[in-house]
């Protein structure tokens, strides 16, 4: 088994109170140290390093040498709300000058002031906007405004868009999930429609489809399955949750993702990553992904649909760029 992906919560400490998690709530926590790190496996291409804020964490640069030393070429991508814009810039020149595959993702929500409503936070969208800046200037290219649609703020999915763009960083958007083992969250909703979430987020999408980028493209298509339900479910039998990807909490536990509640093990109990992946936890693990009912839409799962199914990706891309290029040729008077 040759995982890809890991997302991987170094802390639940939070400074945000988010309205779409829990996460900030969490009491008597607990944290892996940084040697314990080691213990990935070697087959990584991307890290997700989120939280919590990850960067409440004094000894973040340490848990990213070891990593550093386990997996020197994987590319390390954090998630952050930004609001420690001094604090998040010094640690990044610092894990730079050993580790250059570097990204950031930076919470935006919405306007000013549905930002700071959702987040919990006054003031917090324009420190967010203020470490994109700092980090841009810093010289980071792997650089990205980060949207969690949802109920309060999907009518802003343009105009968030068009911060990134303004910005001159990339923009990626997720719609909002529940999940009891890590936003600690069940009543989240999306958007009143299909129909209203289409007439949002399709600007965005066909945008997006515009760019000459093929990642633009890839992302277009993630967004468009975010707000059509027959794309998620003809994929829902693929899903690769802990064979190509999988979480883990802070405390060491390791899921199949952030969202599926089947705990495969900790790794503070382990002296190999080998020893998670016996037989009978494989066998297990296909059981809890087959069975699992969530109607999820995440980059863990997309992104891993795009490189098991290019053909079929490319497809709908194909199509939907014609669409766009036959609309934007108008025809000719008589």
């Amino acid at each position: 088994m040759k995982q890809r992906e890991a997302f991987i919560a170094v802390t639940y400490r939070c400074n945000s109170r988010c309205s779409m998690c829990n996460i900030w709530k969490t009491e008597n926590l607990k944290e892996m140290l940084p040697s314990e790190y080691s213990k990935l496996p070697t087959t990584l291409d991307t890290i997700n390093i989120t939280g919590g804020e990850p960067f409440l964490r004094n000894d973040l640069a340490e848990i990213v040498q070891v990593i550093h030393r386990r997996i020197p070429g994987v590319r390390i991508v954090f998630s952050t709300n930004g609001s420690l814009t001094d604090v998040i810039v010094d640690r990044i020149r610092e894990i730079r000058a050993f580790h250059p595959r570097v990204g950031v993702g930076v919470s935006i929500d919405g306007l000013a002031a549905t930002h700071d409503q959702i987040r919990g936070v006054k003031g917090l969208f324009d420190k967010a906007i203020a470490t994109l800046e700092s980090l841009k200037a810093q010289g980071l290219t792997d650089l990205r405004l980060a949207m969690t649609i949802q109920q309060e703020n999907y009518r802003e999915a343009s105009e968030v868009f068009a911060i990134s763009q303004k910005l001159g960083v990339e923009f990626s958007a997720t719609m909002v999930h529940n999940s009891e083992i890590y936003f600690r969250k069940s009543d989240n909703t999306r958007p009143l429609s299909d129909s209203d979430a289409n007439e949002a987020i399709k600007p965005v999408v066909d945008s997006l489809l515009r760019s000459r980028r093929i990642k633009d493209w890839l992302r277009a298509y993630h967004m468009n399955g975010m707000i059509d339900p027959s794309v998620r479910a003809s994929f829902h039998s693929r899903c690769q949750a802990g064979r190509r990807y999988f979480f883990v909490t802070p405390e060491g536990d390791v899921y199949p993702c952030n969202v599926m509640d089947f705990r495969i093990g900790n790794m503070t109990e382990i002296e190999d990553w080998s020893q998670l992946w016996t037989q009978l936890a494989g066998e297990k693990l296909d059981a809890a992904v087959t069975g699992c009912g969530h109607d999820c839409w995440m980059v863990c799962n997309t992104r891993s649909i795009m490189a098991t199914h290019p053909l079929r990706v490319g497809a709908w891309i194909s199509k939907r760029k014609l669409t766009l290029r036959r609309a934007s040729v108008k025809p000719q008077s008589q």
